[in-house]
Order: structure tokens, then sequence, then C-alpha cells
């Protein structure tokens, strides 16, 4: 059963964001004033250097341990219309101390001012600065949440067709697919405390503004998928986006590739994230750096 600090998390997406019903522009007025409110809530991280910076032109915010060992370029969620680097200090923090690695969370631009595929050029702009500014032998990880599971995966199809390093991912509840055809889309549409099919329609439209649903760089879940680094994805059982996840492993399965699905009942969407405030996400986390340490030892 989740626990009492997850289910009031429920509660509170369920009025913030699930309850809107409006139009599309209005979409993004509310999420924007949801996303930008979360930042009051994200403090920097004690014992990690804090510093606003640039990637291949892209601004965001870095956070760096004592005498980093590898980088990590995080690709924050928002239905690819808000969302802001600070709202995932906590998070980006506590992998920054577990795995010792210096993490920039990046500040693309944002639909529908810019429209696909503005926001996934800029992801792919700062991931080739950061492995050009990256001393080799050092591994680099891709990691993001929501829309950024989706530009996260994919810069790393990006990636290995251009052969540039990347040593593992971490997408949590990633939309993969924009033709919005996961069954769980409409089938937990009731169980969603944050997401629902009318917003996931809003956030695809604002996105894409006309372009192909299928093109792979949109949709990654059509993209290649062999050859890929280990992933680790995580989704709600409760979740709209939950058959997103499920089909991205069942797809990379198919094709040799490592990854692994963890998924909890009840959690509400991008449940890790949380990790200040739910036990489950603090238990997760752990989970996710044991998958990716060796991965470390690897390089």
């Amino acid at each position: 059963m989740p626990s009492i600090q997850a289910r009031l998390m429920n509660k509170i997406a369920s009025i913030t964001v699930k309850s809107y019903k409006g139009s599309g522009a209005g979409f993004v007025r509310r999420f924007r004033l949801v996303t930008g409110a979360s930042n009051l809530l994200a403090p920097i991280p004690k014992g990690l250097k804090f510093k606003k910076g640039e990637l291949g032109g892209v601004p965001g915010e870095w956070l760096i341990p004592p005498n980093p060992k590898g980088a990590l370029l995080y690709i924050h969620g928002g239905a690819f219309v808000a969302g802001h680097p600070p709202m995932y200090r906590p998070f980006c923090g506590a992998l920054a101390k577990a795995l010792g690695f210096s993490v920039f969370m990046a500040d693309y631009r944002l639909a529908p001012e810019n429209p696909f595929p503005v926001p996934l050029e800029d992801c792919i702009a700062a991931f080739e600065a950061l492995v050009k500014d990256t001393p080799a032998g050092e591994p680099i990880f891709v990691a993001g949440d929501s829309a950024g599971g989706n530009l996260s995966l994919a810069v790393l199809q990006h990636a290995v067709k251009r052969k540039l390093p990347a040593q593992g991912g971490l997408l949590i509840s990633p939309a993969t697919d924009m033709r919005r055809l996961s069954p769980s889309i409409e089938g937990n549409d009731a169980t969603d405390s944050m997401l629902s099919a009318h917003i996931i329609e809003h956030a695809a439209n604002l996105y894409l503004c006309g372009a192909d649903p299928a093109d792979e760089r949109a949709s990654p879940l059509l993209g290649k998928l062999k050859g890929l680094p280990p992933l680790m994805v995580t989704a709600s059982e409760s979740e709209c986006l939950l058959d997103d996840s499920v089909q991205l492993r069942d797809a990379v399965k198919q094709v040799g590739g490592e990854i692994e699905l963890l998924t909890r009942p009840g959690m509400p969407h991008i449940w890790p994230t949380m990790n200040l405030a739910l036990p489950e996400a603090k238990e997760d986390l752990a989970k996710i750096i044991r998958f990716f340490s060796p991965l470390l030892k690897s390089i």
C-alpha cells in the first residue's frame, strides 16, 4: 500500500494538475504555474558546488561533487511545455553525491513557443558539449523524467547513431510514443493522480505542432533500440504512461538490450524524483544507484 506521504502527493497532484479540463493554452498556463511554485520546495543540496552555466549554448544548472569522476545530463519533464531545473535539485543532488558525478540540468526551450524538434535539438547540443568537456574514460549518463524521459531516450539514440559515449540511461515515467497508442493512457485514466488522456493529448499536440507523431525523434520507441547502453526505467502501475515503459522494455529486450523496469502500485507520476517527500522514492533511489554502480566499474 502506498505510504501516507504518497497518498497525500496523489491528492495534491489531482487537485493542481489532473483536475484541468480546459484548452491547450490554459493547460500551459496552469502547468507553468504549478511547476514554478514547486521550485520553492527544492533547496540546493548541501555538500555540492552549485553554479549556473550552459552547455552547447543551452542554459542550465550544475551540481558538482568534490572530485567528480563522471557526468550526467538531466532532462526535466513538464509535458514539453513547463518545468525548470530547480525542481530537480534534490533528486539530481542525490544522484551527484551517490555516483560522484557532475550533473547538468538542462533548461531547454519549451513548446509551444519552441515546438518539436527544438527541445530535442537543445538536449542534443547539451549532450554533445558534455561529451566534449568530459575527460576521456569518464562515464557519461543521461537521465530524464516524463517528457524529459522521451528526450533522454532520443538523445541516447543520437549518441548510438553518432558513436558518442554514453554508458547508461535513466528514464522516469517516460513518454516514449507520441502517437498515444499505449492502452494504459485510457486504461489508467481514472487511476493516474496527475495525468489524464486529455492532458497527454494537449502535451503531444503542443509539442508536435503538426509534426508527424510517428517521427522516431518524437516517438523514440519507434527508433533504433539496438546498441543502446543499459537502461533503467520506472513507471507507476497506476499511471497513464505505464505502457510506454512496458512496451519500451519489451522492445529493448527483443533486440538483446539491457533494461530494467521498476514499477510500484499507487505511486504518483515521476515518484522517484520526490526523494525529499516520499519513503518509496528514497527506497527506489537506492535501487537506481545499485543499477548504475556496476557500470562505473566497467568503464
